[in-house]
């Protein structure tokens, strides 16, 4: 077999080993469930577009029938004037008639029989009309408030409540109490507020979507991490893919240096199966250096295969002229190059880790410094 003839038989070999390394490609995998999520999120992007055209739908067609979901005759509009009408009524009457009695009593008292009891009627009554006067400014204030919120709502369907409170000179939690509490006494005849507190919806229709719209998100979310988990199962799988046709690898290196152990080249493969297994031992236990050993498993080791089957199949020649004895040479010179390529990239590999120890004893030093139990503070 001469030069040409065994450049012939790597290329051979290199074309063998590219059509096998193309029949295991685990790209395709996470190409595939990249896509797929793309394809997904690209769904959930079309429904909340869909749902956004809705919402501009629904203000549109709520400018003309806002007006159909506000109270017509809102809560206090006649209470808060009947209660503030007999409330300051019977303050100014039973207030007057306190003070009255009080000033009698001063120069008549032993001429007024049940005094005491005479004044605390007056005086129950005179709080009670206190309170209705208190009442009715109350709701007549909350009616004041329901028709500023009105102005502020507009032709609006729904709203930031923040913005709402900015609006009203309030604070955001007062104006959620006061809203709660407009649409449990139907100033509001169909009003919502969403469980985060943050928009109030004017009616049903649109708490509705409002609600539809949830359900999408979380389904979103929930779809999202599914889909993550695909992709961190498939790498897992890639990775346990990967170490088991590395360790597959060394067994067939292991087979042919049996088969070829009175050989030297036996030593040599022993020497490349120790270094694989080591490479592959570290990427178990260090998963995500997985990228840094693909092409050492995906690639390298299969032409290394190639060559040791090809040494194999060359060595059992019955007649072993000059041409076998160079090519076999040129295999043993090529493993001696793989197996330095290889230490090279185990010492790659434990980079990071001699890196780590370096500075964890940087660190050390400096403390011991610092605390006075270096070597040369002991020899002061």
């Amino acid at each position: 077999m001469n030069k040409k003839d065994f450049s012939d038989l790597e290329d051979q070999i290199m074309s063998t080993v590219s059509n096998a390394l193309k029949a295991i490609d685990f790209a395709n995998l996470k190409r595939d469930i990249n896509d797929k999520t793309e394809d997904t999120l690209n769904q959930f992007k079309s429904k909340f577009n869909q749902y956004s055209e809705k919402y501009m739908s629904l203000n549109k067609k709520a400018k003309n029938d806002v007006s159909t979901y506000i109270s017509k005759r809102p809560a206090g509009s006649i209470s808060g004037i009947l209660y503030i009408v007999f409330g300051a009524t019977g303050s100014i009457i039973y207030g007057f008639s306190v003070l009255s009695f009080l000033i009698a009593n001063t120069f008549f008292s032993s001429i007024i029989i049940g005094g005491n009891f005479i004044l605390g009627v007056l005086i129950s009554f005179f709080i009670v009309s206190l309170g209705l006067l208190l009442r009715g400014i109350n709701l007549r204030k909350r009616l004041k408030r329901f028709k500023k919120y009105v102005r502020f709502i507009d032709d609006n369907s729904y709203f930031l409540i923040k913005d709402l409170a900015k609006f009203a000179k309030e604070k955001e939690s007062f104006v959620v109490k006061d809203l709660n509490k407009m649409i449990d006494l139907g100033m509001f005849l169909e009003g919502h507020i969403d469980e985060e507190k943050t928009y109030f919806m004017l009616n049903d229709e649109v708490y509705g979507d409002y609600l539809n719209l949830k359900k999408a998100q979380m389904y979103k979310e929930s779809n999202k991490e599914r889909l993550k988990e695909e992709i961190d199962n498939s790498g897992r799988g890639e990775i346990e893919s990967t170490i088991k046709i590395g360790r597959n690898y060394i067994e067939q290196i292991k087979t042919v240096r049996n088969e070829l152990y009175r050989e030297e080249i036996a030593t040599k493969l022993d020497k490349l199966g120790n270094i694989a297994n080591q490479i592959i031992c570290y990427v178990e236990k260090n998963p995500k250096k997985i990228q840094e050993v693909n092409k050492f498993i995906n690639h390298y080791l299969p032409i290394t295969i190639k060559l040791i089957n090809s040494y194999k199949e060359i060595n059992n020649q019955l007649v072993q002229g000059d041409n076998i004895e160079n090519a076999k040479s040129e295999i043993e010179k090529s493993i001696d190059l793989i197996n330095k390529a290889f230490e090279n990239l185990l010492d790659d590999l434990f980079e990071d880790a001699v890196l780590d120890i370096s500075t964890d004893i940087s660190v050390l030093k400096t403390l011991f410094k610092q605390e006075g139990l270096a070597e040369d503070d002991f020899t002061k």
